[in-house]
This record gives structure tokens, sequence and C-alpha cells, in this order.
């Protein structure tokens, strides 16, 4: 199982850093950062750098965690298409080949009729078509998820599992 990632790893780091340059100011009336702001004459003039700078800091650090998230889900969406497309490719590949193998067992079948039960043949006609059906509807799929199956990790689409 993956580990939680911190959604907004700069904007906690700032926030941290922040407050300890808040605490100091205004606990322990050190002052961390020098800014020349005479226009704040009014609030102490070792705190209200150090108070700017906790601002600024988180408010850069927030908008570079957007920036990065924002990329990360453009790449993630550009994944997910391309994952799709190759499972699409491959299942539609498959339904060629399968089903040029079910056009050679429909021959068999004209040929087997006449000397074999009507009731197998129609049985045989089923299983035709219920694979033929199962392979297009997984080269049509437009999301997929996956599930474990005896012979092992498989497709499944609105709840429905193939190849079990």
């Amino acid at each position: 199982m993956k580990t939680p990632r911190l959604q907004f790893p700069f904007t906690a780091v700032a926030a941290v850093l922040a407050i300890v340059a808040l605490l100091a100011a205004l606990i322990g009336h050190v002052n961390l950062i020098q800014w020349p702001l005479d226009f704040l004459d009014r609030i102490e003039h070792n705190e209200i750098d150090d108070i700017v700078t906790a601002f600024l800091l988180v408010i850069v650090a927030l908008i570079v965690d957007h920036v990065v998230a924002a990329r990360r889900s453009q790449r993630e969406i550009g994944l997910q298409a391309e994952r799709l497309r190759i499972v699409k490719v491959t299942m539609r590949t498959v339904q060629d080949i399968v089903n040029n193998c079910l056009n050679g067992l429909q021959l068999v079948r004209f040929e087997a009729e006449g000397h074999v039960v009507q009731e197998s043949l129609a049985l045989f006609d089923e299983a035709i078509q219920e694979t033929s059906a199962k392979f297009k509807t997984l080269g049509d799929l437009e999301a997929y998820a996956e599930n474990q199956m005896a012979a092992g990790t498989g497709l499944s689409s609105n709840n429905q599992i193939f190849l079990t």
C-alpha cells in the first residue's frame, strides 16, 4: 500500500517557519528578520518584519504547492489516458485474433451440422456469440478496473468481470 503524501509540502514547511518566526518575535522579542518598514512604526519594529515575512513565505509556498499539484494532476491524467489507450489497443488485437479463431470454428460447426445433436450446435453457437461479445466490450472500454481472478489479474467494467 502506498504511503500517503502530504498534499502541500511547501505550504506546511512555510507555515511551520512562519509560526517559529512569529513566536520568536512575540514571545521572545527576538528579531529574526530585519526589513526597513518605516510606514509601520505603530507596531514594534522588531516584530512587524517577522510577521510580514512569515505571511509572504506562506503565500509563496501556497502558490508553489498549487502549481506543483496542478502539474502532478495533469501528468496523472495523461498517464491514465495512455494506460486506457494501451488496454484498448491490446484488447482490439486480442479481439481480432480470437474472432479469426471463432470464424474458423464456425466452419467446423457448419461441417458438423447433421452429424451432431442440434442442442450441442446451439450451445456451440451461444459460446461463440458470448465470447465475441465479451471481447467487443473489452475493446470498447472507456474505463476499467483490475480484479484478482484464479488465473491472475483481470479487467472489469461496470461490475462485470471478464475472463472468469
